[in-house]
């Protein structure tokens, strides 16, 4: 395997992962939750783009 057609696959499965998580969020209607810079942030997940 090259290491193009990895990165396709490792880019593909984030994606996939990522579309999981705000989907489930927004079935259960929790905000999602993230460090950035030290701080803790909430954001609706229906204001997140898929």
């Amino acid at each position: 395997m090259s290491e193009r057609e990895l990165e396709a696959k490792l880019s593909a499965g984030l994606k996939q992962s990522y579309r999981k998580v705000v989907e489930q969020h927004r079935r259960d209607n929790q905000p999602l939750i993230f460090c950035e810079n030290g701080q803790v942030q909430y954001v609706d997940p229906f204001t997140v783009a898929l």
